[in-house]
């Protein structure tokens, strides 16, 4: 252990290179690891450095594994899955909790789950739950975690759906009179505001950031009723249009958890989606003209279209995800 030591600059960089090497991509794994994407560029310039020998070849589309970087993931990944096996082993002999990690936004996160913080962890006391936050379009495969919730424009099969991609224009209640009119800025994800526009706008890279903008009355913000119905059954935003508008997709919960985890897995998403159902069936009697509660149910030209278990199409890059 002592010769491994000193071939690396620091078993830090094991870490910083697993993660960048399992994207591809050095924003992505800064974003996982919570650092700067330039801090995760000089952990894996001074690995490469340490070890004589480029890892990946930088462009503008992201950062591609040399073969050097394909070999040395390959025998990274696999010994942090066995790790990672044998500490929930140990976890489990020794009477501690069942690690789940669940991949969503940071808007679902602090929008929608926190406030229920409190009855998940009654429901599931055995469950250390973990977190995988995405900030802007939820996108990608659902690797390293246990739960994804991902928009789906096919039933994958072995999955747990939530319900249909929707949203509407929210605001705080004294606005509005006046967002209908057209006299209040929108909010954005900055992925959406990127082109010039006539009306004012702010546009910010976490949606997050967007609805608590709207939340203090900043503005008006596209409101993705999945992320926004917590609010809405408070009362402290409100919709600001008489309809509406359907996405293309649905909603799933994906269950990759390892076969000794799976039903503690099944169980949690079980929970969020009659959580989140408890809400839209409230929030069809707050405004029935929405039609709200029918998002509860899958769309029978998307169900028609199953795709085999594990092979729904993941859409990313859209103006907004869960």
């Amino acid at each position: 252990m002592t010769g491994l030591r000193r071939k690396l600059p620091s078993s830090h960089a094991l870490f910083v290179f697993e993660a960048a090497a399992r994207h591809e991509n050095f924003s992505r794994a800064a974003a996982e690891l919570n650092v700067t994407q330039p801090a995760v560029s000089r952990t894996i310039a001074t690995l490469e450095a340490h070890l004589g020998t480029a890892l990946f070849r930088r462009g503008k589309t992201g950062a591609r594994l040399t073969a050097e970087g394909l070999r040395l993931r390959h025998v990274v990944s696999g010994a942090f899955a066995e790790i990672g096996a044998e500490l929930d082993a140990l976890a489990r002999r020794g009477g501690g909790k069942i690690p789940i990690t669940l991949s969503v936004s940071t808007a679902f996160t602090a929008h929608w789950l926190m406030p229920r913080i409190d009855r998940l962890h009654a429901a599931f006391p055995q469950v250390d739950l973990r977190f995988q936050m995405i900030p802007g379009p939820v996108d990608g495969p659902p690797d390293e975690v246990d739960l994804a919730m991902r928009y789906l424009t096919a039933d994958p099969g072995a999955a747990c759906f939530v319900m249909q991609e929707a949203h509407v224009p929210v605001c705080i209640p004294a606005l509005v009179d006046q967002a209908r009119r057209g006299e209040v800025p929108r909010l954005l994800l900055e992925a959406a505001g990127t082109v010039a526009r006539a009306d004012p706008s702010l546009s910010f890279p976490d949606y997050a950031i967007v609805l608590q903008g709207a939340m203090i009355g900043q503005g008006v913000a596209d409101g993705w009723i999945n992320i926004v119905a917590h609010w809405l059954c408070e009362g402290h935003l409100l919709p600001c249009a008489d309809a509406l508008t359907l996405g293309a997709r649905d909603c799933y919960l994906l269950n990759r958890a390892p076969p000794e985890r799976r039903v503690t897995a099944d169980l949690l998403a079980a929970w969020i989606t009659a959580e989140l159902h408890a809400d839209l069936a409230r929030l069809d009697g707050i405004f029935p003209a929405l039609g709200i509660g029918a998002l509860r149910h899958p769309r029978p030209a998307l169900a028609a279209q199953a795709a085999p278990p594990g092979r729904g199409v993941l859409q990313g890059g859209d103006a907004m995800d869960d």
